[in-house]
């Protein structure tokens, strides 16, 4: 993409977001982005999304790894994930700039069917994974923000433009990840599964004998697997999914810290309490 392509992308997005935020396009799935200031880690779980930086930068963070995307870098989600991220470059004269593409598992498989190699022999692991945009995404990108403008083109043809970047998406490097992730038989179906279970059920008493007969695994396999997808345990993924949550709900004008504790499946106020200010470095008190 030439730097008169991506000024032309930038002015669109800034006259589609003349103020900071996250807002919905005029297509169902896609959000765009604007922060005219760095910000401080948020903890969010991450839905299965296409992640494109126009201008600025973000870092993302699953456990101990570091995720960076640039302009014209893009972040890949297969799977919902506790994530934490913040925007690392951003100036109200130059702010950061990005969208948000979301797909579901019927649209990676429909894409599957007309990708004639789909590298089965690449090993996936992470569920999440930072990649350039090949030419054919950009050319696509240019095309998609451009229909964004418009209310009609915007339902017409801006869905048709999401499928190209899935498309092309998985033509390229980070293909095979995509593709494990929703392909029947493999373990990283099954571990996917799991983690939509555990985004469905995690206020319920839950134990690593139920996730694993979920996934129809032994208890040894699930852990081994579940960690590589997600870098964390199932019960280690279950406790940040809850405190997640948690945080939402103190964070919420009257929220009340014992209500989110025992709305997202804590049973002790104290455990609730220390497990919080170990994750965040505040008790949740200090959310409020």
């Amino acid at each position: 993409m030439t730097p008169e392509q991506r000024n032309r992308l930038v002015e669109q997005l800034e006259i589609l977001l003349p103020d900071e935020g996250l807002y919905p396009s005029l297509s169902d799935g896609i959000e765009l982005v604007r922060s005219n200031h760095v910000t401080s880690r948020q903890a969010i779980i991450y839905q299965p999304i296409l992640y494109i930086v126009l201008q600025g930068s973000k870092q993302s963070y699953l456990g101990s790894e570091c995720y960076r995307y640039d302009p014209l870098n893009f972040l890949a989600l297969s799977v919902p994930l506790p994530m934490e991220g913040h925007v690392i470059e951003a100036s109200p004269e130059k702010p950061y700039l990005a969208i948000k593409i979301g797909f579901t598992k019927e649209m990676i498989l429909e894409m599957m069917v007309q990708v004639p190699a789909m590298q089965e022999n690449v090993l996936a692991n992470r569920g999440v994974c930072v990649s350039p945009l090949t030419e054919r995404m950009e050319d696509a990108l240019v095309r998609l923000i451009d229909a964004l403008t418009d209310t009609n083109r915007a339902s017409l043809l801006a869905p048709m433009v999401v499928k190209e970047l899935i498309y092309y998406a998985l033509l390229g490097p980070q293909g095979a990840q995509l593709a494990a992730f929703v392909t029947q038989g493999k373990y990283h179906e099954r571990i996917a599964h799991v983690i939509n279970y555990i985004q469905s059920h995690y206020a319920d008493p839950l134990d690593i004998a139920t996730l694993a007969g979920e996934a129809s695994m032994s208890v040894s396999s699930l852990h081994q697997h579940f960690k590589s997808v997600t870098n964390v345990s199932p019960l280690q993924y279950i406790k940040q999914v809850r405190l997640h949550q948690a945080k939402e709900l103190v964070s919420m004008p009257q929220g009340s810290i014992s209500d989110a504790a025992y709305k997202v499946g804590y049973q002790s106020l104290s455990q609730f309490s220390r497990e919080y200010k170990r994750m965040f470095g505040v008790p949740p008190s200090q959310s409020a």
